[in-house]
C-alpha cells in the first residue's frame, strides 16, 4: 500500500512539474474587414483578415475583387484584364503568395495575397512592399478602430 501510495505521490509530483493538464492555449482571433467602392462602372471590394495568435498578428489576407457592373466597361473585359494582369503577377515566395482569379461570365477579377507574417522572411516583406509589418505592434482593436475610421466595416471572431 506504502509504494502504491508513493508511486501515486511520484507521478503526481512528475505531472506538477512538467505541466501536465496545463494548458498553455494561445487564444486566436480574425479580424475582418470588408469596404467596397463604386464608380463609372466598376466596383472594387477589399477584404483584409488579420489572424492573431494572442497579441501577435500571424497571418494577413487581403483580397480585392474588382468586377465591372456597366455594359459599355464589360465590352473592354480583354482590355481590362491585360491592364489588370501588368500590375498583377502570381508568386509564391517565402512566406508570401499572390493568386490571381479572372471570372468572365461575372466580369470579376480577384487579386488574393497571403501573408504568413511569422514564417516570411524580412527580404520577401521588403520585396512586396510589406516591410515592416512584423514591427507593428498594433493590437488587434486598434486596427479594427483604424479601419472602421477609414469606412471600413469589421468583426472579430
Amino acid at each position: 500500500m506504502k509504494n502504491k501510495i508513493m508511486l501515486f505521490m511520484s507521478i503526481l509530483l512528475v505531472c506538477f512539474m512538467a505541466g501536465c493538464g496545463k494548458t498553455d492555449e494561445v487564444k486566436e482571433q480574425t479580424l475582418t474587414c470588408r469596404q467596397t467602392q463604386e464608380e463609372e462602372g466598376l466596383t472594387i471590394e477589399q477584404v483584409i483578415s488579420m489572424t492573431y495568435k494572442g497579441d501577435e498578428l500571424s497571418r494577413m489576407k487581403v483580397e480585392v475583387i474588382s468586377q465591372l457592373t456597366d455594359k459599355t466597361v464589360q465590352d473592354n473585359w480583354d482590355k481590362f484584364v491585360e491592364t489588370m494582369d501588368q500590375s498583377n503577377e502570381e508568386f509564391d515566395d517565402d512566406g508570401i503568395s499572390l493568386k490571381v482569379t479572372k471570372d468572365a461570365k461575372n466580369f470579376k477579377y480577384s487579386v488574393a495575397t497571403d501573408i504568413d507574417v511569422i514564417n516570411a522572411t524580412e527580404e520577401a516583406l521588403e520585396r512586396h512592399d510589406f516591410g515592416g509589418i512584423k514591427d507593428d505592434n498594433s493590437t488587434i482593436e486598434e486596427n479594427k478602430k483604424e479601419a472602421e475610421d477609414d469606412g471600413a466595416t469589421c468583426e472579430i471572431k
